[in-house]
């Protein structure tokens, strides 16, 4: 029999939302609580820039207990994202029990739960609660890097968390630092009005369009190729890389500058298996067309009324627009924190116990966090629900420390992301914890599921054929109807280094890692591909 809990989340963006669900169908209370005027976080309105386009497609944002199956695939914007969020509330019933403009000050631990003080319309109140969910996103507290001179600097310092339109930026001398997907929008809109704009880089990244290119089919966006695939992600990271610099070779050969300009900006970039991947290419156009001007040699100092970058070059600036993304902070929190990879599954802290959980503070080098938030809380319900229950803490520790080693050197180029995971190995992972890991049917007995299992995008409908609150008709059916992304010599090809893989898996580069993951008296064995070495080459 499940214990039915009082569950306090704080936050009601999208991992917050999913949160509130799934704790619901394990029988518990919830209440949660949002400082904004509405739930949605950043998607909520006034939340991110007017151009806003999700670099996520519909398919992989949305939740696997309420897919898009009368949309085509395509890419939302802010508004329709918002839109989908607020359908999933009112579906499930959802905003009874969350409570909006209230800023939570301070959790502590009290008795054998939790003490949650909330101040809402200039009132404090105090809330006891059995357990606590942390959803308030990785997206609170702006991150300014330490700059010689930027103290100084005598022009105007903007962080890209408060733009929503180019307007204020017309005719002005603008240096852009950073570039992740907000950044390439923010940058190629600012590059259109302004007097010159300039964009700084430490180093060449690797950026990825929207929608597969090279393909007679346009159909298919770039998160739903078959270079995303379960088969592929499980294959080792140099052999993933070699598909990757092989399509990067052809963005070499296109007859669009700014596609070549982006194909060697991605060749030089180095293996893109091994570190973070922006997903908005928009800024490259503007860059061949002159109105933006990059410098990859890093900022050495800042003036008065200008810039100076570490291989000599100096420019006059009126403006400094910091792309520089966010800090982890929980200030209502006394637990000492330095990143997620200190977390037991990136969302249990070391020093406490499963009545304490950190959910969608995870980045998926490609797929969406939904599904990962999704996943997290369905672990986090049946914690609560007594159905599971952590390892013990030292195992958690070690645990912890064997993910974060591979985490590091699985994306050895950008380590200092610490939320990055592999979406569809950390998906599969959770799944097995939670017990909804699809079992993929042999070839011979369900070709059809089989090709789409391995072969196609991991949507999130795949964690609902089977398990606690499965939905397998519709989920089949979600899974049955997309198109297989992948040729059939490319099957025969991938499978083929598959087979290689198993034949000489007594080589270290191809021994798979197992995670154990003991949940009382049963233990569940999570299998993760081999971390990439550091000579790694495609």
């Amino acid at each position: 029999m499940s214990e039915k809990k009082r569950i306090g989340i704080i936050g009601g963006g999208l991992s917050g939302i999913t949160t509130m669900k799934q704790l619901r169908d394990e029988g518990h209370d919830v209440i949660c609580f949002e400082k904004g005027s509405e739930l949605g976080g950043v998607f909520a309105p006034n939340g991110c820039y007017d151009s806003t386009m999700l670099t996520i497609s519909n398919y992989f944002m949305s939740y696997s207990d309420f897919l898009p199956e009368d949309e085509r695939l395509k890419f939302w914007t802010r508004r329709e994202y918002e839109s989908y969020l607020k359908r999933y509330i009112a579906h499930f019933g959802l905003a009874p029990f969350a409570q909006t403009r209230s800023e939570v000050k301070q959790v502590e631990r009290r008795g054998g739960g939790w003490s949650i003080r909330v101040l809402r319309d200039g009132v404090e109140t105090t809330h006891q609660v059995d357990a606590v969910a942390v959803c308030c996103g990785m997206f609170q507290f702006p991150r300014i890097p330490k700059i010689e001179g930027l103290e100084d600097f005598g022009g105007e310092l903007v962080h890209s968390s408060k733009y929503k339109n180019a307007a204020p930026f017309e005719g002005k001398r603008v240096l852009c630092i950073g570039l992740g997907e907000s950044s390439s929008d923010v940058t190629a809109e600012i590059g259109d009005v302004a007097a010159k704009c300039i964009l700084s880089l430490g180093r060449y990244p690797v950026v990825a369009p929207r929608y597969m290119p090279f393909q007679k089919d346009e159909y298919f966006t770039i998160d739903t190729s078959w270079i995303t695939s379960r088969m592929v992600n499980y294959l080792p990271s140099w052999i993933h890389s070699s598909f990757s610099q092989g399509l990067f070779r052809q963005y070499l050969k296109s007859k669009n500058a700014d596609v070549r300009y982006r194909g060697t900006w991605d060749m030089k970039a180095g293996p893109s298996p091994n570190q973070v991947i922006t997903k908005n290419e928009r800024v490259y156009k503007p860059i061949v067309d002159g109105k933006i001007h990059p410098n990859l040699s890093g900022i050495k100092r800042l003036t008065k009324t200008g810039v100076e970058f570490v291989d000599g070059e100096k420019e006059e600036i009126d403006t400094v627009m910091f792309c520089t993304g966010f800090e982890t902070r929980f200030p209502f929190l006394s637990l000492g924190f330095s990143a997620t990879r200190d977390m037991y599954l990136q969302m249990f802290h070391p020093d406490e116990d499963q009545t304490l959980a950190f959910i969608g503070f995870v980045r998926p080098q490609q797929g969406g966090i939904p599904a990962m938030a999704e996943l997290q809380a369905r672990y986090f319900a049946q914690l609560c629900s007594g159905t599971k229950r952590l390892p013990a803490r030292e195992r958690r520790r070690e645990l912890t420390a064997l993910d974060a080693d591979h985490w590091r050197s699985e994306y050895h180029i950008t380590p200092h992301v610490s939320s990055l995971v592999n979406y569809c190995t950390y998906t599969d992972a959770m799944a097995e914890l939670v017990g909804c890991k699809p079992k993929i049917p042999s070839i011979f007995s369900d070709p059809q599921l089989h090709l789409r299992l391995w072969f196609n995008p991991q949507f999130s409908a795949q964690f609902r054929l089977r398990g606690p609150h499965a939905n397998r008709e519709t989920s089949e059916r979600f899974i049955r109807a997309f198109p297989l992304t992948v040729k059939k010599r490319r099957i025969v090809m991938l499978m083929f280094f598959k087979l290689l893989t198993v034949l000489f898996s007594s080589f270290e580069r191809f021994k798979p890692r197992r995670l154990e993951r003991s949940e009382g008296a049963r233990t569940v064995h999570a299998e993760l591909p081999a971390p990439a070495s550091s000579s790694s080459a495609g």
